[in-house]
């Protein structure tokens, strides 16, 4: 496991584009089955055994209709899909209107450098901390996370996080509801700041 003393293992070198409201986005178990499967001939696929009759990004437009009520949200990849195939190609996946609205991903090979050292960090952190450790580098004013990796998330982050089922995703109306909520809060001017450090409101800084 990465040390808990190094807080930023795969430090990017340079500043990562940012935006007002940043929403964390996750591939498999929230816009199709978190049962993908890759092979070095095949490519990306669905496992036919573990999601028969599913599709790759079946579900990807209901997340498109629902930001398209929210011009200010901007999404970053929070998948282990940043790694492979890599940022670039996985969104070749998505139609344009949604591939659109990315600014980047939690890891990049471009910002982060290809070390291994550095690439090896980045899988052995929860995916939370993936998460936060970007937040602190772009700095949104709010943020939400849209994943269904959700064990060990901390108590006081919760409230940013829209878990999903695997087996379902973005398919369940239930989910899908408490994505537009979370996003119409944060669209009111004057929404509670993220808090980038990762610290509760009222922990000593």
């Amino acid at each position: 496991m990465v040390s808990e003393s190094l807080a930023a293992p795969y430090l990017p070198a340079g500043p990562l584009p940012s935006a007002d409201i940043v929403l964390y986005v996750d591939f498999d178990g929230v816009l199709q089955h978190q049962a993908v499967m890759w092979h070095r001939k095949r490519g990306i696929y669905m496992s036919p055994i573990e999601a028969p009759g599913r599709l790759l990004f079946e579900w990807a437009h209901h997340l498109e209709a629902a930001i398209s009520e929210f011009p200010a949200v901007s999404l970053v990849l929070s998948s282990s899909w940043c790694v492979k195939p890599g940022y670039g190609k996985a969104l070749r996946h998505l139609p344009e209107p949604l591939r659109s609205r990315f600014i980047g991903g939690t890891f990049h090979r471009r910002h982060h450098g290809a070390d291994e050292w550095i690439l090896q960090s980045f899988r052995a952190a929860p995916r939370w901390k993936q998460i936060l450790a970007d937040v602190e580098r772009r700095k949104p004013r709010v943020w939400l996370a849209l994943d269904d990796d959700v064990a060990d998330w901390p108590d006081h982050l919760r409230a940013n996080l829209v878990a999903c089922d695997g087996a379902t995703g973005l398919s369940d109306p239930l989910v899908l509801a408490d994505l537009k909520e979370k996003l119409a809060v944060t669209s009111i001017p004057g929404a509670a700041r993220a808090v980038p450090s990762g610290l509760r409101e009222d922990d000593p800084k």
